[in-house]
């Protein structure tokens, strides 16, 4: 049975500042564990936003230039099999700053 997750943001403990540079996937897309699907920024360098978990990304509450708030969820995923938890992402970088 399918359940519906929120993606969030994980508390930084350097409470970086980050936006949305750009959504790889648009809503609609099937998206696979650990596949990059959008592109951070803190101003002075570039990270990648993981899916925490398979399933079809279906709506974003970001867009490009938005500010992120870590209690405010990013998008929304559809995933397989029973509910369970789903943690928060943290941003990886992309490449060296």
């Amino acid at each position: 049975m399918p359940f519906v997750y929120e993606l969030m943001l994980a508390e930084e403990t350097s409470q970086a500042q980050y936006k949305l540079a750009q959504q790889l996937v648009p809503a609609g897309t099937l998206v696979g564990t650990g596949q990059n699907i959008a592109v951070l920024s803190d101003g002075k360098c570039e990270f990648h936003l993981r899916a925490p978990l398979q399933g079809l990304l279906v709506g974003w509450f970001a867009e490009s230039g938005d500010s992120l708030d870590p209690d405010e969820p990013l998008a929304r995923i559809v995933a397989e099999g029973a509910e369970r938890q789903v943690d928060a992402v943290t941003p990886v970088r992309s490449q060296p700053c």
